[in-house]
């Protein structure tokens, strides 16, 4: 467990087996970040790092995951007001892995929600890390960012009247759907990861809107970022099984244009019949993205 202020807590995950000594990463460190309503249980993300001599480490950051006091009557998951606040997990992470791997070169992940946490971050921190690589991650709201700026002060009123009020939103488990009709069986714990997501409080979705302008108005990341997602999003009312060959959550091509706004040596790398979660893809797409970062690491790392 990572102690917090304020008496929360986030749980630091480490991959311990397996790890090459020779590769494209063994001078390197990963840390991932998961997405919303979300924990970190790919551990096949953590062999392919290891499998190329980097170590891993990933964070369930407080309110999610293993990180979830499922005994306390008031837990609200994954709620924050600032995503700024995870700047205490990625510190106390980063003391961690400093002390076991001195001197090694940080490569920050994240997926979804956790690519933009990681992305912000690495802007207000200039020359901590050496690589950036996201998944899927949410640069813009799915809808437009002229929805979003429309939204924002609905939000902002919303939750200074109700703060302890979720916003009614019907989020159907059509992502459950196109895991299981992908692998066969969910792969992760349907309790950490619930199929209907989160409760979405308005402070929260406000927090996340703050990221998104500011990636709109433009970040200064000073290391490469690679940036990974599907081809087609596809949104319905009904579930298709070729939901398991798109990004059924967010809007890729806004996502693809927000991209450039990161840094100046941003890699697009747009993989045909991936899902939202990249490497939650069938076998064929996994190997395509991992061939990706394999590129990725020999061409700029």
């Amino acid at each position: 467990m990572l102690p917090l202020p304020g008496g929360d807590r986030a749980t630091l995950i480490a991959h311990r087996e397996g790890r090459a000594e020779i590769g494209l990463a063994d001078d390197c460190v990963v840390l991932y970040i998961h997405g919303w309503s979300d924990y970190f249980f790919q551990s096949h993300v953590a062999q392919f790092w290891a499998d190329h001599g980097a170590a891993f480490y990933a964070v369930d950051l407080r309110g999610y995951g293993r990180s979830i006091d499922f005994d306390d009557p008031e837990v609200r998951p994954g709620y924050i007001e600032d995503l700024t606040e995870y700047d205490d997990e990625l510190e106390a992470a980063m003391a961690i892995i400093e002390a076991e791997h001195p001197g090694s070169r940080l490569i920050l992940a994240g997926h979804s929600t956790g690519g933009l946490i990681v992305s912000l971050w690495a802007d207000r921190h200039p020359g901590r890390i050496s690589a950036l690589v996201l998944n899927s991650p949410w640069l813009e709201f799915q809808l437009s960012s002229a929805t979003r700026k429309f939204i924002t002060p609905l939000l902002q009123w919303r939750s200074r009247r109700s703060a302890d009020s979720p916003l009614k939103v019907n989020l159907p488990n059509f992502y459950s759907q196109s895991v299981f009709q992908s692998h066969g069986r969910l792969p992760y714990d349907i309790r950490l990861k619930p199929a209907e997501s989160f409760p979405v409080y308005p402070a929260w979705l406000a927090a996340v809107f703050a990221g998104h302008e500011a990636v709109e108005q433009g970040l200064s990341i000073d290391v490469p970022v690679l940036v990974q997602m599907s081809t087609m999003s596809m949104r319905q009312s009904t579930y298709t099984e070729e939901m398991s060959t798109a990004d059924i959550v967010l809007n890729v091509d806004l996502l693809a244009q927000r991209a450039p706004s990161l840094g100046s040596e941003v890699v697009i790398h747009r993989i045909k019949g991936a899902m939202h979660d990249v490497f939650l893809s069938s076998r064929h797409v996994q190997g395509a993205a991992f061939a990706g970062i394999d590129r990725f690491l020999a061409g700029y790392l």
